[in-house]
């Protein structure tokens, strides 16, 4: 059994003081309520988790959220990667999610639509995008079964509840 873990990126200010969609930091709203999230993560998730996220600065904040409060206990490795990036393809993100090992848990932090279209696109519903709400966590399970794999819905959370 194998855990998808979607994490979306907290709120964010509109604009950079850049003018760059990328440097685009997290609100104190934002802030909070990835803390939130991440505190539930953090109770709930297997230990070897292996987290991923978008370059974009807000989210990298996000997943940075995962950290704070674990002093003297295990730190999440954060690795940057790219077809989650605002320019990236669902193809792509399709790809890296097929060819990860089934058998481990995955933490993706990023964007919509990407992460809507993906949910979408595994759970089997139509092309149209599952909403997200910033900072929200959807949580799949896949199994390995004769055709290759069923992926089902195991929970969604969000800073809100």
């Amino acid at each position: 059994m194998g855990n998808l873990i979607l994490w979306r990126h907290a709120e964010a200010e509109d604009v950079s003081a850049t003018d760059v969609d990328l440097h685009r930091a997290l609100t104190k709203r934002g802030r909070k309520d990835a803390i939130k999230m991440a505190k539930w993560l953090n109770t709930h998730m297997p230990k070897d988790v292996e987290v991923l996220t978008s370059p974009a600065r807000r989210c990298l904040e996000t997943a940075d959220a995962l950290n704070k409060g674990l002093k003297g206990q295990h730190q999440h490795d954060i690795e940057i990667v790219d077809y989650l990036g605002t320019d990236s393809s669902l193809e792509a993100l399709v790809q890296h999610v097929i060819k990860a090992d089934p058998a481990k848990t995955l933490l993706l932090v990023g964007h919509q639509p990407h992460l809507g279209l993906l949910i979408s696109k595994l759970l089997g519903m139509p092309t149209q995008a599952c909403v997200v709400k910033k900072g929200a966590i959807w949580w799949l399970r896949r199994r390995a079964v004769e055709e290759g794999f069923q992926t089902y819905l195991y929970t969604v959370q969000n800073p809100d509840y």
